[in-house]
């Protein structure tokens, strides 16, 4: 689940901000995918969930095949912006796209998350989630 990570020692008073790709939640997993069905058009569903003897939990999941190629990011750009999203300057630099409608950000836009085929380009494994106040003020979402 991306979210700032402040780097540095607490004597030196100075930090670095990065966006910083961290494990998600059950939850944050669930509604991450639940978000790709509804915007993207995927079609992910659980398939199970296992608890291992050492309190670990494994989550099996089935998402469709997508035909095409790895989409290139001028035409993920164009997609994304046709569709109602934002381009964000991200200092860390990932692929940062916002949509004001939905409150959510999409990360991880890149080739390997989205193909080019004949009916379009589909995105999947595209990370979402609604940015909290520290990744609003980062990525300047909402600009003063």
């Amino acid at each position: 689940m991306p979210e700032i990570e402040k780097l540095g020692e607490p004597q030196q008073q100075s930090f670095r901000e990065a966006i910083e790709f961290v494990l998600a939640t059950p939850l944050e997993y669930f509604t991450r995918w639940m978000a790709s069905n509804d915007l993207f058009g995927d079609d992910v569903r659980l398939a199970s969930v296992i608890e291992w003897g050492d309190g670990q939990v494994s989550i099996g999941i089935t998402q469709p095949w997508y035909p095409g190629v790895p989409a290139d990011l001028r035409d993920i750009e164009q997609y994304f912006i046709h569709e109602g999203w934002q381009l964000l300057h991200d200092p860390s630099g990932h692929t940062v796209f916002f949509n004001y409608a939905f409150g959510v950000m999409a990360i991880d836009a890149v080739s390997r998350n989205c193909y080019l085929a004949d009916y379009g380009l589909q995105p999947f494994d595209v990370i979402l989630r609604e940015p909290d106040e520290n990744l609003e003020r980062f990525l300047r979402i909402y600009p003063a």
